[in-house]
């Protein structure tokens, strides 16, 4: 019965992040970009902000011969860098024509190059792109990066897909690679210069392989993370607690073991389904980036558990010598399996990058648990103490 309950747990869980995941409509200017200024007094037609890497992109576009004044902000350290870019065949970072920011380290002053990224390693050189780029320009102030150009669009169109990003480290003047999570992975749109009111557009261009991968995977990676987080992070670890603490008081059993059996079941269902929904991630992204720690947490997880309920199917009877060695593996297995769940769990989080009142929530969560393990601890040795004098 406890199996049958955490399956249906499961299409729940997974029916409800798939719906909390859905990203709410994006109009233009729905936060304050057309307060931003540039320098030499340039002024554009429209702005939107970007929600990745807390950018924005403003534009005027000129029909009469096919051009966009574009200037684009992102937060970024001096020390790193800033790019925007148009990708003529793809939404992706593979053939994105880019206009690069960063502070040149012989003068100090914010230099402007132009590339192709034509591979996830380029090999970083100024030259000339797909199109013709005019009056391109950069700025640094208070930790913004101001790129500034004016570009005519490839093949005369106003939908364009563009991508934009950010790094932290330019050493010799050449951008480095960028974080490959989180907003770094999710900066592209396919976008329409000449609407001033509604600038994303609904993708059904042909997407680049790596990062259109990584676009769909936002959901799978919310439901991943969700779900291991529920399952190792919470339910096993109190499954553990239900057998520890009530037990010792006669008037709860068999409750308790029934309680512990249906956890711990939940549990490992849910906690196989994130596991599968892990080793998916990666699979339409192979030579994108591995997080073997975490995956091999993972993996041994599901292995432990997995022999913790086949160890079900033989657990010996009371009265059996050899149950002492089967409840020292079963202990013994099972703390593993709550330790490394919830490392793993925290691993997690450190990889998608949530908001922090997820983290937060989590580690309110176990902080909680330990409390009321400890206070139970207490409880229960002060009641075998009192069993023990007497």
């Amino acid at each position: 019965m406890g199996c049958q309950a955490s399956r249906r747990i499961l299409l729940l869980l997974a029916t409800i992040v798939v719906a909390t995941s859905q990203p709410p409509p994006t109009a233009a200017q729905t936060a304050s970009c057309a307060d931003h200024t540039f320098s030499g007094g340039r002024l554009y037609a429209a702005c939107s902000p970007l929600e990745e890497l807390d950018a924005s992109v403003h534009w005027t576009y000129h029909a009469s011969n096919g051009t966009a004044d574009v200037a684009f902000r992102v937060p970024g350290g001096s020390a790193g860098w800033a790019a925007w870019a148009i990708n003529p065949s793809a939404v992706g970072m593979l053939g994105a024509n880019t206009v690069f920011a960063y502070h040149d380290p012989a003068t100090g002053v914010v230099a402007v190059a132009t590339a192709v990224v034509d591979s996830y390693t380029p090999a970083f050189a100024d030259g000339d792109l797909a199109f013709a780029v005019h009056r391109r320009g950069a700025e640094y102030t208070d930790g913004v990066y101001a790129i500034h150009a004016t570009v005519a669009l490839p093949g005369n169109s106003t939908r364009q897909n563009i991508v934009w990003q950010a790094g932290t480290s330019s050493p010799d003047g050449l951008p480095e690679s960028h974080q490959v999570f989180g907003d770094n992975v999710m900066s592209s749109r396919s976008w329409d210069f000449r609407s001033a009111e509604a600038a994303v557009v609904v993708d059904d261009v042909p997407a680049a392989p790596r990062y259109s991968v990584y676009r769909a995977l936002l959901r799978p990676k919310n439901i991943h993370g969700v779900l291991n987080a529920v399952s190792w992070g919470v339910l096993l670890p109190l499954g553990v607690m239900l057998a520890r603490y009530m037990r010792v008081f006669p008037s709860l059993d068999p409750a308790w073991f029934y309680l512990h059996v249906a956890c711990q079941c939940s549990g490992y269902v849910i906690g196989a389904a994130g596991w599968v929904f892990g080793l998916t991630l990666g699979s339409p992204a192979k030579g994108a980036l591995q997080h073997h720690g975490h995956r091999n947490i993972g993996t041994a997880l599901f292995v432990l558990s997995s022999l913790q309920v086949s160890a079900l199917l033989i657990r010996p009877k009371k009265t059996v010598k050899v149950r002492f060695y089967w409840n020292l593996y079963h202990w013994s297995v099972g703390y593993t399996v709550v330790v490394l769940g919830v490392v793993n769990v925290f691993k997690g989080i450190g990889i998608l990058q949530p908001d922090q009142k997820y983290k937060h929530a989590y580690l309110g969560a176990v902080l909680v648990l330990a409390v009321v393990a400890f206070v139970l601890e207490l409880v229960t040795l002060t009641v075998r103490f009192k069993k023990g004098r007497r």
